[in-house]
This record gives C-alpha cells, structure tokens and sequence, in this order.
C-alpha cells in the first residue's frame, strides 16, 4: 500500500471577488475511484482532516479547500451566501480535477457541497452529506445564536459549552464512540481559536441564520447519500432524511453510537461508507450503521421568512 507521506500534495492559491483563498490536492496515482472532494464543517480546516483524509487516499486522489471565510483564507462578510462559496469551489475545481468527482460535504460545509454539485451535475459523480438538514429550525437557530450571545459577551467559557453541547450527544446513558476524547479535543480547539477565527465564526453563523435552508432550485440528479449520527443533536436523523429527500436519488443511513461529530468519533467506518458508496458498491449488512434506506424526492415546502440576522 502506498503511503500517505509518499504521494504528491499541491496547494492552490485563489483569489474570488477580492477574497483570498487556498485549494489542495494530494494526488494517488494509483487512485481506484474517482477523486474525493472533502468541503468540511466550521472548524474543519483543509489540512486537518487526519484519518478521514488518510483512508480515502488508500484508494483515490484527495482534494480540500479552505473556502472565503474559514481555515487560513481570507474573511468573508455574511452578505456572501453560499452561491458565493459554491462558486469558489468551482473555481478550484475547474484547475485540479478535470474529471468528474465525488464530493463529500460535512455540516456547514454541506449547503456548499450540495448547490455545487446542483449546478455541475456533469462534474459530479456522486454526492455524501454528513451531517446536514434541509432547513434551520427555531431550535438549531436558537442554538447558534447562543455561541453568538456568548462571544457578544465576551464570555468563552460559555461559547465552548454551547458549541460542545449543540455537537455532542451528551447524555451518559447514550453510547457515543470516544465521547470523553472527542469533547477534550473539540474543547481545546475551541478554547485555541484566535480572534480571526472568532471572527470567521461569527460570520459563518450569520450567514447560515440568513440562508437558513438548502438551495432553492431544482433538485440533485446524481446518486446522493446522507448520513449522520444517530445520536446527532444539531442535525438530527429528521432533519437529515428531510434533506436527502430533496434529491432526486438519495439513500439515507445514521451510524451507530455517534452524533454530529462522527469523523471524529468513528472514522474508519464512515470513510468505508463512503468509499462503498462512491464505489457504487452494495450498502447492506454493515454493522457500524443502520439499515441504509431509499427516500422518496420531495418538492421543498415553502417556509415562513426568516428574521434578518445581519445587524447582530
């Protein structure tokens, strides 16, 4: 097996309305599936991907970016929606993978994930969302706007709390896979963030609070898996379903004792769900996950407008 350490990485500076940003692309020559793009959640950036980037590079070439707005690219304002961020994400795209890919998007990072692949279904080979929802709910948005509330407080003992507690599954009688280790690592990291990063939270917070629901539009045509944790807190298996039936071909699936953080807390099965998937592979008699399931497309419902959140 080729090793990680031995293949070819490349960093791809960018530049998208005057808002600096970076791509990167490890190659496999010895790829057995087409590339995996990886667009990761809030604090997810693109060189810390750890074993989820390793496992894929056993079989295929691996590319991740820090969009505007997140990891070490350039601040973006919240009036930048995601059109903005799936834009630049075409913008690498179209100079590292000439070839259609496979594209996994991870809660925040999700939405971005899914309207690229929306508008460039001849690009795309097959779509994962881990850790998504189809709309905001009041109690998601209530979630969010209490790490806002903290940080307009300047209180980050409360910040950390909220974030942990919207993330982790919590409660000691629920089985959740490195739940003592995960909550230390994610604790740390958050107690770490420089005010830039505060920043950049701030404004991807508020930019989620404005969109509040997947794209507008018509739906996803190529083959689409959504899976969480079947403990998830913030992305709930509901909301989850609800979003794979807003695809036209979509399966939907939530893996055992975990929650929103599940490449954290089980890795190894995920990034095998996920090569299985794109592998076009068979998705039955798994024992990490429960019984993968075909959802029927659903039309999006109209949904009362959303209060502005821009003049926080």
């Amino acid at each position: 097996m080729t090793t990680p350490t031995a293949l070819l990485e490349e960093v791809i500076p960018l530049t998208l309305g005057g808002y600096a940003y970076s791509g990167r692309i490890v190659h496999q020559p010895e790829a057995r599936t087409a590339p995996v793009v990886l667009v990761g959640g809030a604090f997810q950036h693109q060189s810390a991907w750890g074993r989820v980037e390793r496992a894929f590079l056993e079989v295929a070439s691996v590319i991740t970016v820090d969009l505007p707005g997140w990891g070490g690219a350039d601040p973006l304002p919240a009036r930048y929606g995601f059109g903005f961020l799936a834009e630049a994400l075409d913008q690498l795209l179209a100079k590292v993978a000439p070839c259609p890919v496979n594209v996994v998007g991870t809660s925040y990072g999700s939405a971005v994930a899914y309207q690229w692949v929306r508008d460039h279904p001849e690009s795309s080979r097959r779509l994962a969302l881990v850790g998504t929802m189809a709309h905001l709910t009041e109690h998601t948005r209530m979630r969010i706007e209490q790490t806002l509330d903290s940080l307009d407080h300047g209180d980050r003992a409360e910040f950390v709390q909220s974030v942990v507690e919207a993330m982790v599954c919590c409660a000691p009688r629920v089985p959740v896979a490195r739940r003592p280790t995960v909550i230390r690592c994610l604790t740390r990291a958050l107690r770490e963030l420089s005010p830039e990063d505060i920043a950049k939270y701030r404004e991807n917070s508020l930019r989620l609070l404005n969109e509040a629901e997947l794209p507008a539009g018509p739906p996803v045509r190529v083959p689409v898996l959504v899976a969480t944790g079947e403990h998830d807190p913030l992305t709930t298996p509901a909301l989850s379903r609800e979003a794979a039936a807003r695809c036209a071909d979509a399966r939907f699936t939530t893996l055992k004792d975990s929650d929103h953080l599940v490449h954290l807390e089980r890795p190894a099965d995920i990034v095998d769900l996920l090569i299985r998937f794109f592998s076009g592979e068979a998705l039955t008699g798994l024992d990490y996950c429960n019984a993968v399931e075909r959802v029927p497309y659903r039309p999006a419902r109209r949904l009362p407008a959303q209060r502005p959140s821009e003049d926080r």
